[in-house]
């Protein structure tokens, strides 16, 4: 698991009006790239090792925000743990309350409900709601186009809402033995910074493009 993920939300009409998928890919990777490579062309630039933002500055075109997870999330490894975790709990939470992380965390980074005995059983308002993703392009970790956006922000204001039930079962079942995500704190902020960026794409209009880094 030695990759990181870049993260960014994006216009997804200025994005796609480019003509081939390479040209997008090379439009996203510079993007990516821009905050290591030029630090003038970014605000409020900090050596925080937490969640930041970093918007393009004038007179870049700002189709684009790129969200570093910082110390907990920079590395897919992190994402990988946090599902496994998510695996070893689950079925000690609420039955609604596990159907909207469920829901929220699969096409965002966990890929595993399918595997679950129990995927169809859900309950809720997470019944009401379906996210499907389009299959991303090589080298993309997520690829969730605006219409799938607005569906999971309906998701995380479910999971927000009810997060802190979810420390108990955390920290009685789930297992620390690697990773960065050492405790309930970590864990939580690894799903707050997935709805932040949802909430800042939605409130948009915009895309969110995981890379491969």
């Amino acid at each position: 698991m030695g990759i990181c993920i870049d993260v960014l939300i994006v216009d997804w009409g200025h994005l796609m009006a480019a003509p081939s998928d390479d040209q997008r890919y090379e439009m996203l990777h510079d993007a990516g790239l821009s905050v290591d490579d030029d630090e003038d062309a970014w605000q409020d630039r900090s050596p925080s090792t937490g969640p930041q933002w970093f918007w393009p500055s004038p007179p870049a075109i700002g189709w684009f925000g790129n969200f570093d997870f910082g110390d907990v999330g920079f590395s897919y490894k992190d994402h990988f743990v946090a599902s496994e975790q998510w695996e070893e709990f689950r079925a000690f939470v609420a039955p609604e309350v596990r159907s909207a992380v469920d829901r929220f965390i699969d096409p965002l980074f966990w890929g595993g409900l399918e595997y679950m005995a129990d995927r169809d059983d859900v309950e809720g308002a997470a019944a009401h709601v379906s996210v499907v993703l389009p299959l991303a392009p090589p080298d993309h970790l997520l690829w969730c186009p605006p219409e799938a956006v607005s569906s999971l922000k309906i998701l995380w204001d479910l999971v927000d809402a009810e997060l802190a039930a979810l420390r108990e079962p955390f920290e009685r079942y789930a297992s620390f033995g690697f990773g960065r995500v050492k405790d309930f704190d970590a864990f939580a902020g690894l799903l707050r910074g997935w709805g932040d960026v949802i909430g800042q794409a939605q409130q948009r209009g915009w895309g969110v493009v995981g890379l491969r880094c």
